[in-house]
């Protein structure tokens, strides 16, 4: 069996160790080299400690440096730091000179001073800066050399120490920087998501309760009215509020499971019930078209918020649900009367044209008098198209209106 992956966070934490003693280590490193050759050197043995001395001291003024840097402290005191490690280099380096041409024990100390200088820059302008930095290294070191006071050894290790050194440094900051970058990013993912769970259950929620309620409530207004005077009657409403009741928490259960279609069909054919039950005469299509299940969904959703609002909102007295396709679009109209005078609130409608929005269509209502008209279009997914060696002929567009029925 595969080992099982470590957590974002649990990896994070080991970079940020591996990150850290990569980049403090390249003290004690530059340290060694320096002290490797200061021992192959000619200089004379009772200048050694001066030479080792201010190596050791550059090189460790300089991992302070870098250390501060990691913790995101000392502005000020990292430059003093560099200030004195650049002093105490260059000191160092002349001392040798008086003695003979200056050797290759510096080129690692002055890669830390030039890693320190590029991390001052921002991040998107530390490559210009170390290789603006690593050439004017590399100059100095050559009008030296034509001078006498560098061995060509010298310039050789400094051209492939100082870049490499720096670069290196700089490369595993960054590297971690990214990763940081990439675990908040994985963060802000995690929250949208759940953001964008929640307005989908609450979408859903209204979109399935709000017809199942209100036609729950007309039910029972109903029954208690024909309590006295029909008691069979009283009894049926009572029967059909009970399996109201039970598709409500049915629905309820699929929205929660994130599963629920919605068919156009079907919010038709519930939307003539409920309207009927309500004493509404209402006209609907014969047969919905056959869509894609996004396409269904929208329009159904339509037809849900209309027949919730037209009985919530209206009193109205005949309704119409009108489906008309015309190319790649669709589109349903739903117009009742009774409406009352428009009233600020509710975002149902604001919803539902959000979601036609992301789909490309759009939703537009009408309120004139006590007529209302809710009227949303999507476009239909275009099938793929084989490729054909002739221009088809023009065909004008094809308006289809779906034939109706009365439901009284």
């Amino acid at each position: 069996m595969p080992p099982e992956p470590e957590s974002s966070a649990r990896g994070l934490r080991r970079l940020r160790t591996y990150t850290f003693f990569t980049v403090i280590s390249s003290g004690p490193l530059a340290l060694l080299m320096g002290a490797m050759f200061l021992a192959n050197s000619p200089l004379p043995y009772e200048d050694l400690p001066v030479a080792a001395g201010a190596i050791t001291v550059s090189v460790a003024l300089s991992t302070a440096a870098l250390a501060l840097h990691w913790h995101g402290q000392g502005y000020w005191k990292r430059r003093v730091l560099w200030s004195v490690a650049l002093l105490v280099l260059v000191a160092g380096a002349a001392w040798e000179a008086q003695a003979g041409p200056i050797g290759p024990a510096w080129a690692a100390p002055a890669s830390l001073l030039l890693t320190e200088s590029a991390l001052w820059a921002r991040p998107g302008s530390r490559a210009r800066t170390l290789g603006f930095g690593t050439l004017a290294v590399v100059a100095v070191v050559i009008v030296l050399a034509q001078t006498g006071l560098i061995a060509a050894q010298a310039v050789v290790m400094t051209i492939a120490l100082v870049p490499t050194i720096a670069v290196g440094v700089v490369c595993q900051l960054w590297h971690f920087q990214v990763a940081q970058e990439l675990e908040k990013a994985r963060g802000i993912a995690g929250d949208l998501a759940v953001a964008e769970e929640r307005l989908r259950f609450a979408a859903e929620l209204h979109d399935v309760q709000g017809g199942n309620l209100q036609a729950i409530t007309l039910k029972a207004q109903v029954a208690r009215r024909l309590v006295a005077v029909d008691p069979e009657r009283a009894e049926a409403e009572m029967r059909a509020v009970e399996d109201l009741a039970r598709a409500a928490l049915k629905d309820t259960r699929e929205v929660v499971g994130g599963y629920r279609k919605v068919a156009l069909a079907d919010e038709i054919d519930s939307a003539a019930r409920i309207l009927k039950s309500a004493g509404v005469q209402a006209t609907v299509p014969d047969a919905a078209p056959t869509l894609d299940e996004d396409t269904e969904k929208l329009l159904g959703l339509l037809v849900r918020e209309a027949t919730t609002n037209l009985i919530r909102h209206a009193d109205p007295t005949a309704a119409d649900v009108h489906i008309v396709e015309v190319d790649a679009e669709v589109t349903v109209t739903v117009t009742n009367n009774g409406a009352a005078a428009p009233t600020p609130g509710g975002n149902g409608l604001a919803m539902l044209k959000d979601r036609f929005t992301e789909a490309g269509g759009s939703v537009e209502h009408e309120h004139d008098g006590d007529r209302f008209v809710l009227k949303g279009t999507v476009p239909k997914p275009r099938a793929p198209q084989p490729p054909q060696r002739q221009a088809a002929k023009r065909v004008p567009p094809v308006r289809r209106i779906a034939a109706k029925r009365a439901r009284r």
